[in-house]
């Protein structure tokens, strides 16, 4: 067995640090402009998740599908509730089953949390050709794909 020796600059250029920093600044900046609005980055993406949905509702377990523990969905959407982003409404057809729904608040500032991405987007492109920008996109999904794929394993391996 030998020990892995990287240097500083080695170590800050490895892919998986470079995404990792990018994915924390990119956080903190949609913290930052979130926060006015009494959101966090995770609460406005279930918004637009949920403005996404046909009808503006989505049943809890389809948050948990979005790769997000059962604890975690519950604590961000009673956070969401109370601040009158979302409600639980009945389904209509089954008096057991609930679901959330997105209110007009809560549109309101998914629209915000859409302008920071559309934003955010420009920023970290700026300078990019478009066909750079088209690489860059496969890239990153190809990259996205390679993870959820060994995560998938990973959680099939633990079960």
């Amino acid at each position: 067995m030998y020990e892995i020796r990287l240097s500083h600059e080695e170590f800050k250029n490895q892919i998986a640090v470079m995404t990792d920093f990018i994915s924390h600044q990119l956080y903190v900046f949609n913290n930052n402009r979130l926060a006015p609005y009494g959101l966090t980055y995770a609460q406005a993406k279930m918004l637009v998740r949920l403005s996404d949905s046909p009808d503006g509702r989505l049943s809890r377990c389809e948050f948990v599908k979005m790769g997000l523990r059962n604890s975690t969905v519950t604590g961000i959407l009673a956070n969401l509730e109370r601040g009158g982003f979302v409600r639980a409404v009945d389904s209509r057809t089954d008096a057991r089953a609930k679901f959330i729904e997105i209110t007009d608040k809560g549109r309101q500032v998914q629209q915000t949390a859409l302008k920071n991405i559309i934003e955010l987007e420009e920023i970290i492109t700026a300078g990019f050709s478009n066909e750079e920008k088209l690489l860059f996109s496969m890239l990153l999904k190809r990259a996205s794909e390679n993870v959820k794929e060994i995560n998938l394993v990973n959680q099939v391996q633990q079960e």
